[in-house]
């Protein structure tokens, strides 16, 4: 059994769901319909105690489903009185008593020789984050086993309980990451800096992948395409579009890398030095009525630039390298906060 939520127009309800083997492949069913409210169904007797209305247990049973109490309370824990749960949660780590079989290398491949890609890069990066190999995907993994023997809606469904734990500055590093794009562009700064590369190029990628993978037979099953996006690839793109890039700490991380990368006898921290606005419109060889002009997009653009001709690998200096990534900083900062200007 897993919990399902829908929405319908402008409201949201919630559904018991459970999938079943049909033939070759899995679907899924609805056995209880649970409103837009599911706390509606607990019942608190007195103290910290709970139990779950016994009309979802007939329907349940009527429906022929086999559960243990522990999974109905699961289904509904994160709708319990945030008094309770709290309370409860140290006691909430138990056992199911069941054991689970450790499989070989070559079991677990061929376990899940069937499971997508693009399911399997999205919870590589809610389990792992974005420091997650991207080639972990083509290898056979326990926690890919978490996809076996369900449908397609369990596995949305699942994925997108998950990644409503996403921190806002993740949600868009999230979309870039699982559609791959980082594979689209020739260089290896885009798996690590994604903001890094050309705006409108990396939305232009993103939307192909959107559209191609709309007639994916395995993601959408019978989706007519004249229906435009599917709920899902819809719920991307607006995370996409709708959440910024980090603010960039990235130039130092970038700085860091380089140094790493090129250490060769004692570690040494390097930091990058706070640079006067002036002095960055210098280095990006702006006025400072050019740069009020400048949207934050032309300004990545313009810094990605200056920085590939800069870096050391590509016959720049060392210290340049470093000071443009300081004089970036200092102009995000300043068109984030346009008051600041004024104390420059």
């Amino acid at each position: 059994m897993y919990l399902a939520r829908e929405t319908f127009g402008k409201e949201v309800r919630y559904f018991i769901r459970q999938s079943v083997r049909s033939g070759n492949r899995w679907e899924s069913r609805n056995l209880v319909a649970l409103g837009a409210d599911p706390s509606r169904w607990i019942q608190y007797p007195g103290g910290n105690a709970f139990f779950i209305d016994e009309k979802i247990e007939d329907a349940l049973r009527a429906a022929q489903v086999s559960y243990t109490p522990e999974e109905l309370e699961d289904l509904f824990w994160p709708f319990l009185a945030p008094s309770v749960r709290r309370v409860l949660e140290p006691f909430r780590a138990r056992s199911s008593g069941r054991t689970h079989r450790r499989y070989s290398p070559r079991e677990l491949e061929s376990l899940q020789k069937d499971l997508h890609p693009f399911d399997k890069r999205r919870l590589l990066f809610l389990r792992q984050g974005a420091s997650a190999s991207g080639s972990a995907i083509w290898k056979p993994l326990r926690l890919y086993n978490s996809l076996l023997e369900k449908s397609r809606d369990e596995i949305e469904q699942m994925l997108e309980w998950m990644e409503a734990g996403l921190r806002p500055g993740e949600r868009k590093a999230y979309v870039y990451w699982i559609f791959d794009l980082q594979r689209l562009f020739g260089t290896p700064l885009a798996r690590r800096y994604p903001e890094a590369m050309d705006p409108e190029r990396t939305d232009e990628l993103f939307l192909e992948e959107v559209c191609r993978m709309q007639g994916d037979p395995v993601l959408f099953p019978g989706w007519d395409r004249g229906r435009g996006l599917p709920p899902v690839l819809v719920r991307y793109v607006i995370q996409y579009f709708d959440n910024p890039w980090p603010i960039p700490d990235w130039s130092q991380d970038l700085v860091e890398e380089f140094i790493r990368l090129h250490r060769t006898f004692r570690p040494r921290q390097v930091r990058i030095r706070e640079v006067s606005l002036e002095e960055a419109l210098a280095v990006f060889s702006l006025s400072e009525d050019s740069f009020l002009r400048l949207s934050r997009r032309d300004l990545a653009r313009l810094y990605r630039r200056i920085a590939l001709d800069t870096h050391p690998d590509r016959g720049g200096s060392h210290e340049k390298f470093i000071r443009v990534a300081g004089a970036y900083r200092t102009l995000v900062l300043h068109k984030s906060a346009p008051g600041r200007r004024k104390q420059a």
